[in-house]
């Protein structure tokens, strides 16, 4: 029986540019570009794939974000490893407001298909959820931070930026986010450790692409991220699970397993 509702149809994903074009003007800003992507009711769609060090196979993701007047407000997407073929092998988490659905590998009471996690509202962004990067581009003071220096050169359709970033220029912006361990390293110990990363907007900066690749403080790889999005300022209303589909974690007696990545400790687990 496959495990999860599919609630929202995913969008078909287009690649970022990749062929040569020449452009004089100045690339235009990313983040500004991302702040007037905020709007009621639309939304972007994406796909990702991540390679977590001591993890085979790689994890695909593909899904949405539907944003408000201040960023995401709702999400949803589906996983699975990147060798899977089998429907059964998806899952499916949505996650809105102060809550993430997820189903459950246990046996749940009749009607129940979702298990509701919690928290205080504002802890959690819908897409803390949705992707496996450390950097999150949606919010304008890490986008600002990770992009400060760089600059963009043109390609085919529009620019490609690179650099690094520690969590410790992160942290200084979204502490929340960024200040506990990540990986297993210590926030002090990993304060340093660079972020590698590449991103590729369109003609007018809006990101198509966005790689990352982190590192130890030692300088050992640990994961690679590469999303892909598409269909920026589309139609998106993203649905929560009605109440009656719904049990809430502390009523179920095991804790279900998660898609790759997921985490119970709140955004600042990522």
């Amino acid at each position: 029986m496959r495990r999860w509702i599919v609630l929202v149809a995913a969008a078909s994903f287009t690649l970022a540019p990749t062929a040569a074009s020449a452009q004089s003007a100045a690339a235009p800003d990313p983040v500004q570009a991302m702040k007037k992507q905020f709007r009621a009711e639309r939304g972007v769609d994406f796909t990702e794939v991540a390679l977590l060090r001591d993890a085979d196979p790689p994890t695909r993701r593909q899904g949405g974000i539907q944003f408000g007047t201040r960023g995401p407000v709702a999400a949803y997407l589906t996983v699975r490893d990147v060798n899977a073929t089998d429907p059964e092998d998806e899952t499916e988490a949505v996650a809105g407001g102060d809550a993430l659905y997820t189903t459950s590998d246990v046996p749940l009471p009749k009607d129940k298909n979702w298990v509701a996690y919690r928290y205080p509202k504002g802890q959690v962004a819908p897409e803390f959820w949705t992707t496996q990067q450390t950097i999150d581009v949606f919010d304008p003071a890490s986008l600002q931070v990770t992009l400060k220096g760089a600059k963009g050169k043109a390609v085919s359709g529009g620019y490609h930026f690179q650099g690094d970033v520690t969590y410790a220029e992160l942290n200084k912006v979204a502490r929340d986010h960024y200040a506990v361990d990540v990986d297993g390293v210590k926030s002090k110990a990993k304060a340093k450790s660079k972020i590698k990363w590449q991103l590729w907007t369109n003609s007018s900066g809006v990101i198509q692409r966005f790689v990352t690749t982190n590192y130890s403080p030692k300088g050992a790889w640990l994961k690679r991220v590469d999303t892909r999005f598409s269909e920026w300022g589309r139609w998106q209303m993203i649905p929560m699970p009605g109440v009656e589909e719904v049990i809430a974690s502390n009523e179920v007696g095991k804790v279900p397993s998660f898609p790759t990545g997921l985490s119970l400790k709140g955004r600042a687990a990522h």
